[in-house]
């Protein structure tokens, strides 16, 4: 039986596109009044053993950042795998041959690796805690922090001007989006996000309670510096391969300005979209 192989969607548009743009076009009529058009020359013919390498390993690099996507905000990483066997049992898979664990030994595997992720989501959590509470109780003395009711923690970098958020009399009729600059690290001083330079990006008040405190309270211009608690950022859950489980965060946050957001579209979502898993101050995962 011959075994037709399709290309998945988005290897054949790419596959196509450059099909396309390697295909010449068809020549113009040659005519008195055309001007002649300039030859352009023609594309080196790619070595196909360059090729096979290089697409190798942009295969393996996009499987391995959707990997670490999926199972990094579990706490699988890197020094979890054997990587001669991980690679072996890739390649059995991807031949569609027969994997030499049996299935039950291949859920008993996964079973065991749950146990050991959760007893040691536990040991880190605590420690988190531990370590959080210790950098706020000492970041918490320095005379220019003031400390909310939340626990939120704010050094003020600049003071900003007049404007502030004011909340509609009806909760359900919110339509502020706030233009901010942002950076994210954790107390180890490691960077986990920041918007990109130049243009601020969107937020909406559908973030963590720490996130909010300050979107609310800030004036327009101003600039601060936010010690976060877990309790009022991401708590007992982890949020990303970076972010622990009781992570404190610290974040830089500039309020460029408060505006209306964009309508929603007729049957969609409005814009700017609640801040998913990958941006700042987004709700925790479920």
């Amino acid at each position: 039986m011959t075994r037709k192989f399709i290309i998945p969607g988005a290897l054949a548009l790419s596959f196509a596109a450059t099909t396309s743009a390697q295909t010449p076009a068809a020549s113009p009529a040659k005519s008195e009044a055309t001007t002649p058009a300039i030859e352009v020359p023609a594309k080196p013919k790619l070595d196909p053993a360059v090729i096979k390498a290089d697409s190798s390993y942009a295969l393996g690099f996009r499987t391995g950042s959707t990997f670490s996507q999926q199972f990094g905000r579990f706490g699988v990483g890197a020094d979890d795998l054997q990587q001669e066997t991980f690679i072996k049992g890739f390649m059995v898979a991807v031949k569609g041959d027969k994997p030499e664990l049996s299935e039950e030994k291949l859920q008993a595997a996964m079973q065991a690796l749950g146990d050991l992720l959760q007893a040691r989501e536990k040991e880190t959590a605590t420690a988190n805690l531990e370590a959080g509470k210790k950098f706020l109780e000492e970041n918490g003395k320095r005379k220019e922090i003031t400390t909310t009711k939340s626990g939120l923690q704010y050094e003020i970098l600049a003071k900003g001007g007049e404007e502030k958020y004011v909340a509609p009399k009806d909760a359900a009729k919110e339509s502020k989006q706030f233009m901010v600059h942002y950076k994210g690290t954790l107390i180890s001083g490691k960077q986990f996000d920041a918007s990109p330079a130049g243009e601020p990006v969107p937020m909406t008040l559908q973030v963590v309670e720490g996130f909010k405190e300050a979107l609310t309270t800030m004036p327009v211009g101003a600039k601060w510096k936010l010690f976060m608690p877990s309790n009022i950022a991401y708590g007992a859950e982890r949020r990303s391969a970076d972010i622990g489980p009781n992570s404190v965060l610290i974040f830089e946050l500039e309020l460029v300005k408060i505006q209306d957001a964009p309508a929603a579209p007729e049957g969609g979502m409005p814009f700017p979209m609640p801040q998913g898993q990958g941006a700042p101050g987004g709700p925790p995962p479920e």
